[in-house]
């Protein structure tokens, strides 16, 4: 095994299970700390840690929150993200979530090339 994918594993591991680094989506029984709206990133401050989940690699990018406009350059449509694990890009897209209806709550989501949702992120607390 490469050493990179080393310290990787052991990143994800530290992150999974440290009480102050709860990176799970809400549906999976993690706390609301998911970014998946505008306010979610305007509120994010310099000094603040962002993790880049790959779900389908199982694998975790650190961002540290520089400034105002790096946070919201996270969140832009159309941004695309490298997984270095996957080796793939998959691209930042904002719409309603599909089958609810009332007022429009867009939401973000980070998809691969069939549009299907393979990333998250999340602020550490």
């Amino acid at each position: 095994m490469k050493p990179i994918h080393l310290i990787l594993a052991a990143i994800f591991t530290v992150l999974a299970f440290s009480s102050s680094a709860n990176a799970y989506p809400p549906s999976k029984g993690g706390p609301s700390e998911m970014l998946s709206k505008k306010s979610d990133f305007e509120k994010l401050k310099p000094g603040d840690k962002v993790v880049i989940v790959c779900k389908a690699s199982n694998s975790v990018t650190l961002v540290d929150i520089k400034d105002k406009n790096q946070a919201m350059q996270l969140c832009a449509e159309g941004k695309m993200i490298h997984c270095s694990d996957c080796k793939k890009d998959f691209k930042v897209v904002w719409g309603n979530p599909s089958g609810k209806t009332g007022v429009p709550s867009y939401k973000m989501s980070i998809v691969n090339a069939k549009g299907e949702p393979c990333m998250f992120m999340a602020r550490l607390k």
